[in-house]
């Protein structure tokens, strides 16, 4: 079966809209900076409380709330800080990137005639975008995971497993 260009043009702004629902939401309440986040650290805020995953840094389960419980000491605490603080303005870069892509396929969706040809090349901006914040991530995360012991990193690849199990028990 080909896809005619109606049915092309609703599948386009179908994924067009399933990406920029969540990118709406964190752009609602991202920002390293969110809450005055940064600020609060230098005011005695708790390592929780200032590192909240919340913020809409892009941290996911490598938040307060995935790193709390591994009893981090001090100088781990500050290195990770640092590690967050130095990534902060690349992820606002890529996540402002990757609205701008979503943005721009959107609008194409939208447009009273439709250009594949510069559908395709926002779509794929897209995907590149989406592509290089979720290498950020994962740079990262391995930065992060230098800075633990031994024993911490197996505490966080037990709660990986147990998150997992739980996942697939949903499906």
């Amino acid at each position: 079966m080909t896809l005619t260009s109606t049915h092309t043009f609703s599948a386009l702004a179908l994924v067009a809209a399933l990406v920029a629902a969540p990118l709406a939401a964190n752009a609602a309440s991202s920002g390293p900076y969110r809450d005055g986040a940064m600020g609060s650290h230098h005011k005695g805020a708790t390592w929780q409380h200032q590192n909240d995953s919340r913020d809409g840094g892009g941290w996911g389960h490598w938040g307060s709330h995935g790193l709390r419980g591994l009893n981090l000491s001090q100088d781990q605490q500050d290195q990770i800080f640092k590690i967050r603080h130095d990534q902060a303005q690349a992820f606002y870069d890529q996540r402002k990137a990757l609205r701008a892509a979503a943005q721009n396929l959107r609008e194409l969706g939208q447009a009273d005639s439709f250009d594949e040809a510069r559908a395709r090349q926002a779509a794929d901006a897209l995907g590149q975008a989406q592509a290089q914040l979720a290498l950020l991530r994962a740079q990262t995360m391995a930065q992060i995971r230098a800075v633990l012991t031994p024993e911490q990193r197996q505490q966080l690849a037990e709660r990986h497993s147990k998150r997992q199990a739980a996942q697939s028990a949903k499906s």
